[in-house]
């Protein structure tokens, strides 16, 4: 029973290790924020997404302030975008007769992330005009994904990304103010 016993314990040790991480709370998931973006976040329009979306970002930057804070939340909606662009092709498969509306959609963020990058190379250059007509752009582009459903009175099933989006884009717009 010694070496069974034994190996349970390592078993029970090792799944007490990871567990945490893989459920997405491991380190830099749930961990405090950097009170440096908490602070700049608490700007934002919707500060909780913004801390949630940047907050464990923060290592990676040697100095915390509105313009690092900010490229944090343009990185969070490029990757935000990324996704929305994924979830049209699962839905595509799944929801053929919406095809026609979802590569509307896809264009659209598509553009979207043309907008993204535009915006992300105004930022290095403190040039809040452009960062935030770009990130004004962006919002448009992905709000036009709306209309052929609202149009044939079908609900949108990119509803809930667009919701994000809008979220996190306001953010972007609020902290370009501050750079």
């Amino acid at each position: 029973m010694g070496p069974v016993h034994r190996r349970l314990v390592v078993l029970l040790a090792a799944v007490a290790f990871l567990l945490p991480q893989a459920l997405g709370k491991g380190k830099g998931h749930d961990g405090p924020v950097n009170p440096q973006v908490a602070s700049i976040c608490a700007h934002a329009r919707f500060p909780e997404v913004c801390t949630s979306t940047t907050g464990r970002h923060a290592s990676k930057y040697p100095v915390i302030d509105s313009r690092a804070v900010l490229n944090m939340q343009v990185d969070a909606f490029a990757k935000k975008t990324a996704q929305a662009r994924k979830h049209v092709t699962r839905t595509s498969r799944a929801k053929p007769m919406l095809i026609p509306n979802l590569v509307f959609c896809d264009k659209m963020y598509e553009h979207t992330q043309d907008a993204i990058k535009a915006a992300q190379r105004a930022i290095p250059f403190k040039d809040k005009g452009t960062a935030i007509i770009m990130l004004q752009l962006a919002v448009q582009d992905f709000e036009s994904c709306d209309r052929p459903f609202i149009s044939g009175g079908i609900p949108n099933p990119m509803g809930k990304f667009n919701t994000e989006l809008s979220q996190i884009a306001q953010n972007c717009m609020a902290l370009a103010q501050m750079i």
